[in-house]
């Protein structure tokens, strides 16, 4: 009988030794930054900056509060999105059945379009008034043959920026 005590008695601590080994040495450990935190600088929940630093604003639920504005450099990264375009216009394309807004650059090197089809001609007027000027546009993002684009169907997408230095 004393051989059995001692047995379970051995055997408990054994038991006990290697569950606490166990949670010493395999335990989950959370990360920090697995942990929401609204105090982190860059953290989505906490961000309330302004449309004009072009960044998004989020509640806490990370629902958006305000239109984002974006740069046209940062346009190829916001496809499939609706928002405003803010860029220099280089260059205008005009055909009979579409026009094109590029820019910062000259077609072929222009990193974003606006396209006008003939459709919506008369809606715009001339389209050369854009043209070295600083706009936003507001739509979806698009593409076309690789390239952002955004297709414009009303001149309310379209303004220019009037507090140009």
């Amino acid at each position: 009988m004393k051989t059995a005590k001692l047995i379970l008695v051995l055997l408990c601590i054994n038991l006990s030794a290697g569950c606490v080994r166990d949670n010493g040495s395999n335990a989950v450990k959370e990360k920090k930054n697995d942990i929401p935190d609204n105090n982190i600088p860059g953290n989505r929940d906490s961000e309330e900056s302004s449309p004009e630093s072009g960044k998004l604003n989020y509640k806490s639920s990370g629902e958006k509060t305000g239109m984002e504005i974006i740069s046209s450099q940062e346009v190829k990264f916001h496809i499939g999105d609706s928002l405003t375009i803010r860029g220099y216009v280089a260059d205008i394309y005009l055909s009979d059945k579409v026009s094109y807004i590029n820019f910062e650059n000259k077609f072929p090197k222009n990193i974003f379009s606006c396209a006008v089809f003939e459709n919506r001609f008369n809606d715009f007027g001339d389209l050369s008034k854009y043209k070295e000027k600083t706009v936003e546009v507001t739509g979806k993002i698009t593409t076309y043959k690789n390239k952002p684009q955004v297709i414009l169907n009303s001149k309310d997408q379209i303004r220019i920026m009037t507090n140009e230095k």
